[in-house]
């Protein structure tokens, strides 16, 4: 399974960078429209493809859509949605100052207690007890939400920083897919030799997956600047990446080797959806976009003041191209502020 998921991390992962790149050159080489043709003949070719080269199979048994606990699927879609609400417009909102955050709030709590009610005595339960309390569940999900938010500032500050502070326009920006595109290859075949065809042990490849974060950090903290150059941020966004691949094929490789049975199998993986993809990817950046704006308005206020107490002689400049200015150097200082 461990090989199995290397492969499965190149795909995925490398189509996502891709669609991305290729969805930017359409629109700055051609017209924006015309993404939707490739998109169709892309499709349209997957379906020809499967008709031509795929030769159905038709199993001993049929096995229908009965058992399935489709209120337990509801109330745990319900459960992420109000997550993944709070995660994304908790700042939006002012957090649990508005009524909508609240809502959520509860809503979300309601769906999670009645789900876990109904856990205790449905005979097929949607994600049982046994999958929720297994070791290997929970450690996964621990790791996910820790490193996940250790390198969130890949959603709160790269794009802002490239756009706003660097000046790069949309070709270049994608450009940087190339660099994540990279890493995906080399982190998914580092895996492949180590933790797939040698063995490495879990508790190994999570320490090299970690020290790569953290060398991620400390690389944007001592070069984060205003002249920084594209070429420059290759290694950052490239051990990023490498890391981010190999904590998730080892996680969800020791979650298939956890000992579950065939049944609860399933339910395992959907909590390593919704760990990784779900609140992985959610929780992280909120923690860090709030840190942002609170560090962001104290450094703010500071350089305000220095502006006022030491340079008179600014009084001729435009009140919006100070603050331009005053916004811009907080930004950059909060930024290096938080990756330290």
């Amino acid at each position: 399974m461990a090989i199995f998921f290397c492969y499965v991390y190149i795909i995925v992962d490398s189509v996502i960078q891709l669609s991305g790149i290729a969805t930017i050159y359409t629109a700055f080489f051609s017209q924006w429209e015309y993404m939707h043709w490739i998109m169709t003949g892309l499709l349209a070719l997957m379906m020809i493809m499967v008709m031509l080269l795929v030769k159905p199979v038709r199993g001993p048994m049929f096995i229908p859509l009965l058992g399935i606990d489709w209120i337990g699927a509801l109330l745990w879609a319900a459960f992420m949605m109000c997550f993944t609400f709070i995660c994304v417009y908790g700042n939006y909102f002012d957090w649990w100052d508005s009524g909508e955050i609240r809502g959520a709030a509860l809503l979300g709590i309601a769906c999670l207690c009645i789900n876990l009610w109904r856990a205790s005595f449905l005979h097929h339960p949607y994600i049982s007890f046994q999958a929720m309390k297994n070791r290997n569940v929970i450690r996964a999900t621990a790791i996910y939400l820790v490193f996940f938010t250790l390198i969130a500032t890949e959603h709160v500050f790269e794009h802002s920083y490239a756009a706003n502070i660097l000046g790069f326009d949309e070709t270049n920006l994608i450009d940087l897919n190339w660099y994540v595109f990279a890493r995906i290859i080399a982190g998914c075949a580092f895996t492949y030799f180590t933790f797939a065809i040698r063995k490495w042990r879990y508790k190994t490849m999570t320490a090299i997956a970690f020290g790569l974060a953290v060398i991620y950090l400390a690389y944007f903290y001592f070069v984060i600047d205003y002249g920084v150059e594209k070429e420059m941020l290759f290694v950052p966004l490239f051990i990023r990446g490498a890391g981010a691949v190999i904590i998730s094929i080892v996680f969800l490789t020791s979650i298939v080797q956890s000992g579950l049975p065939f049944q609860v199998f399933p339910q395992a993986l959907t909590i390593n959806g919704f760990t990784g993809a779900v609140m992985g990817a959610t929780f992280g950046p909120a923690v860090i976009g709030e840190i942002l704006r609170r560090t962001m308005a104290k450094n703010a206020d500071l350089l305000s003041a220095n502006i006022v107490d030491f340079n008179p002689d600014l009084t001729h400049i435009p009140i919006a191209r100070i603050y331009g200015m005053v916004q811009t150097q907080a930004l950059v200082v909060s930024m290096k502020e938080i990756y330290g």
